[in-house]
């Protein structure tokens, strides 16, 4: 009897890399989400809006997909290290978030040049949209929930 070939595209086959299509996901919506925030914040603000829209949306995709990323990277790590590892992306963002922030808020030219307001409503709209990209893509992950005896093929 001739071996059975398996195909790359088994139904039920489990994910390899699920923090990269979590990414994927997240960022194809916060794209999506973005863009369409910052044609309505040029609408209404004109380009000073629409700059700070799409810097609103640069902040959350460098940084939220810079978690995602570190949890990539953390793999093949023990759930311990990953979880340190998590958490000190986590907090390491914050960091430099809450610096940035600082830096921007004593900037006289970042006001003049960029809405605030677009900026921030528009960061607020996009982190609402990578997250239900993310919450997507986490859903229709195939993740075994036991070990597997051998590496899967995806």
């Amino acid at each position: 009897m001739a071996p059975e070939v398996v195909s790359q595209d088994t139904a039920g086959q489990a994910t390899r890399h699920p923090a990269l299509a979590m990414l994927r996901g997240a960022v194809v919506a916060g794209v999506v989400v973005g863009l369409n925030a910052a044609a309505v914040a040029g609408v209404a603000a004109g380009l000073k809006g629409l700059l700070g829209a799409l810097l609103g949306l640069l902040i959350v995709v460098v940084f939220s997909g810079a978690g995602l990323f570190a949890l990539h990277l953390s793999r093949h790590a023990s759930p311990t290290a990953q979880l340190g590892m998590a958490m000190a992306s986590y907090t390491g963002r914050i960091a430099i978030f809450g610096g940035l922030l600082a830096l921007a808020l004593s900037s006289e030219s970042l006001a003049e040049n960029v809405n605030l307001t677009a900026l921030g409503i528009s960061a607020m709209v996009v982190v609402m949209g990578w997250m239900a990209g993310e919450i997507w893509a986490w859903s229709r992950l195939r993740v075994p929930i036991y070990d597997l005896d051998h590496e899967v093929n995806a």
